[in-house]
């Protein structure tokens, strides 16, 4: 009568990630990739409007100083 004899290695679990984390990594790394373009793109809004602020006084020099005087009389 032969025995089949087996090493125990063979016999120990392997672990392998499941496939819902693998699933729940994914999701989560697409989430903040999104929060990030998302923020980026409300940078460069605020990054514009800024810019077009700033545009807007430069034309500041034209218009009378408070220690002027007035071209009338009040």
């Amino acid at each position: 009568m032969n025995t089949a004899a087996s090493p125990s290695i063979y016999a120990s679990q392997i672990r392998t990630p499941s496939r819902f984390s693998l699933i729940l990594k994914r999701v989560l790394n697409a989430l903040a990739e999104s929060r990030a373009r998302s923020a980026a793109r409300q940078l460069r809004r605020y990054e514009a409007l800024i810019g077009n602020l700033s545009r807007r006084q430069d034309h500041s020099a034209d218009f009378l100083m408070q220690s002027d005087d007035l071209p009338f009389k009040v």
